[in-house]
């Protein structure tokens, strides 16, 4: 009588099977974009697209390509996507070349700040350009999705250098995950480069994969189409810091000294050039719905800010005027962290009421 295999050696052996079938998928598929359609992949014009071509590399790590136009997803959201020939997120109101005479404002931030998800001119950095440009003012764009503090201060000086001007001010508006990217995220390197620890490679692995992958395209692009699942990532595990204990004591005090250290270099800047500095803070989805309106990213920072003679804007308040449900259901996108439209505009309106016209 002939005996069966294990069932577990058969299970090893299918998944064994599977595991070089799709390892001579991928190899092949890589190849052939590489070679006979690489004319082809170059003229790809789809959701994938838009995000591979969306960031380049550079010595802080990455930045917004220059001279883009496209419909952008982030997660199941399309929305317009335009950037100038610096690589500013750009718009209607957004300063041109024959702006640079015009006193200078500065806005540097991460994600909330470059608006995900959200047309430019109804961002809160699109809002404040708006408002400056009818007071003969320009208001740049500086924010970059997972960009930190340790990032800021070379943005900063790269972009006047682009520019060829220096702000009359500079406002930064620090997130809540910026605390988690000082701390495990982000390292620099000997010659002054910015990189990302091996355990957050994300940002390469998914240039990578969707650049040269078309099987990856299809599943991403399959995604967006889909009628179910988050708009974007569940990133809520980088609030942890503000609201859990054992969290802070793991990552967010080291979060908090590295993020004032690199903040400490913008107020070198600004005293070099003469510039006036704000910095915001304003709330997570997670925050509002702890009820944590005097948070530790309010007061660690106002202290921060009055030991340096910077100015200090509350953004927690207006989100916190309504039940957490409904603030959270009104100011973000549904599923994600990042601010909706009217999040956007609830932040610009604080800033106007604190600061005054931009």
């Amino acid at each position: 009588m002939v005996s069966k295999p294990h069932p577990a050696k058969r299970v090893l052996r299918i998944v064994g099977q599977a595991c070089a079938i799709l390892a001579i998928t991928l190899a092949l598929d890589y190849v052939l974009l590489a070679t006979v359609f690489a004319d082809w992949k170059r003229n790809w014009r789809d959701a994938a697209t838009a995000y591979t071509q969306a960031y380049v590399h550079v010595p802080w790590h990455h930045d917004l390509a220059p001279n883009q136009d496209s419909l952008r997803p982030w997660g199941k959201v399309l929305y317009p996507f335009r950037t100038d020939r610096y690589g500013f997120r750009t718009g209607t109101c957004a300063p041109g070349e024959g702006d640079k005479s015009k006193p200078a404002i500065f806005v540097i931030g991460d994600s909330f700040t470059e608006g995900l998800g959200v047309p430019y001119e109804q961002t809160f950095a699109g809002l404040m350009a708006c408002d400056a440009a009818r007071k003969g003012k320009a208001v740049w764009n500086l924010g970059v999705l997972s960009f930190s503090p340790i990032i800021y201060h070379r943005k900063i000086r790269a972009a006047a250098e682009k520019l060829g001007i220096k702000p009359a001010e500079i406002y930064v508006f620090l997130d809540i995950s910026d605390v988690t990217d000082e701390a495990i995220v982000y390292r620099e390197g000997e010659d002054g480069t910015v990189t990302m620890t091996p355990s957050f490679h994300w940002f390469d692995t998914g240039q990578f994969l969707l650049g040269n992958f078309a099987t990856f395209r299809l599943l991403y692009n399959l995604w967006l189409d889909m009628p179910f699942g988050s708009t974007g990532p569940d990133e809520s595990w980088r609030a942890g810091w503000s609201l859990d204990p054992k969290v802070m004591d793991k990552w967010g005090r080291r979060g908090l000294e590295l993020a004032g250290n690199n903040l400490d270099k913008i107020v070198e800047i600004c005293r070099e050039w003469k510039c006036q500095l704000t910095l915001v803070v304003y709330p997570w989805p997670d925050n509002v719905k702890a009820g944590d309106r005097n948070s530790i990213q309010v007061t660690h920072w106002q202290r921060w800010a009055a030991e340096r003679d910077v100015r200090f804007l509350d953004g927690f308040g207006p989100f916190f005027q309504e039940p957490a449900g409904v603030a959270v259901g009104k100011y973000f996108i549904p599923g994600d962290v990042h601010f909706s439209v009217e999040g956007h505009r609830l932040l610009f309106e604080m800033l106007n009421r604190s600061a005054g016209s931009f």
